[in-house]
């Protein structure tokens, strides 16, 4: 099965948890902090240092807010911990900020039982917003988000970036889509996850039912009018084999040899996003290794 880019959507659900805010906040996906494959999953940065972030995953929140993300197959891990953590102080030392302005989030889908036994050895950690674990005692205001159990009336979109929704809830998604920030990763990923109901919600709509204006122009969009959700999956491979070769082809191009287990990869890939971000690696990248590493 291809890996699904979960990244892409875990972009677009936390700028719609924070809405409100989006005028005061600039989210950077996949920040690259220097010239080589290392980047922060998101950096939110505000625009104005004293706007009071009232939203619970957001209270934390200093000038510069580094986010790293874990999907719903990984883990957070002591590791990840530190590895944030580092993120936080190499940017504040090549962007010569004031750490203080800094914070870590550590954004993981499943409890991460072994990560927090660890912190409450080493710090005092507080757990006061469902699915919120606030870590006092290291360099950077720090919180650890669980997205599972984060309230859904608080934050819909990062607690229903996963897999086991029902077709109802997926047509709550539709039915809420902000008009002015742009979703279609998130859908895309999670109708992914999520194919039986959408298959259930297709098979409605072509039954004749009604079920919302919405939702209609959503699968206008995101698939072929009464076409069967196997009909849609197909024009999207068909998309992403042509992106596939496109990638190959800037990497043979420049480097002649394409190893087997990154072509393989590139081959299995049926996600577009993903693969148009790939596109731009190939075309960026150094070297092998440096695309390689890329694909993780």
């Amino acid at each position: 099965m291809a890996r699904r880019s979960w990244h892409p959507a875990f972009v677009q659900a936390i700028q719609h948890e924070l809405e409100d805010y989006q005028e005061c906040l600039t989210f950077e996906s996949e920040h690259q902090l220097t010239t080589e494959p290392l980047r922060i999953d998101v950096l939110i940065i505000k625009k104005n240092k004293k706007i009071e972030i009232k939203k619970n995953i957001g209270q934390i929140f200093r000038q510069f807010n580094i986010v790293e993300y874990k999907s719903p197959k990984d883990s957070a891990t002591v590791e990840t911990y530190h590895k944030t953590q580092c993120y936080a102080r190499l940017y504040a030392a090549l962007h010569r900020s004031d750490i203080n302005d800094v914070s870590v989030t550590v954004a993981a889908a499943r409890h991460p039982r072994i990560l927090l036994k660890f912190l409450n050895r080493q710090y005092t950690v507080t757990h006061a917003p469902p699915g919120i674990y606030y870590v006092e005692g290291d360099t950077c205001p720090t919180q650890i988000i669980v997205s599972e159990e984060l309230p859904e009336s608080d934050n819909l979109w990062l607690k229903s970036l996963r897999s086991g929704l029902t077709a109802e809830h997926l047509e709550r998604l539709a039915l809420l889509e902000a008009g002015n920030l742009p979703m279609d990763a998130y859908f895309h990923v999670v109708g992914e996850a999520n194919l039986e109901s959408m298959e259930d919600l297709v098979m409605r709509k072509k039954k004749g039912v009604i079920l919302s204006e919405k939702l209609d122009a959503y699968f206008r969009e995101r698939f072929a009018p009464d076409v069967a959700l196997g009909e849609a999956r197909g024009i999207t491979i068909g998309e992403a084999r042509g992106k596939a070769e496109t990638v190959l082809t800037v990497l043979q191009a420049k480097f002649k040899k394409v190893p087997k287990g990154v072509e393989s990869t590139i081959r299995r890939m049926t996600d577009p996003i993903a693969l148009d971000s790939w596109a731009v690696q190939a075309a960026t990248c150094q070297s092998m290794d440096e695309f390689a590493e890329a694909l993780k």
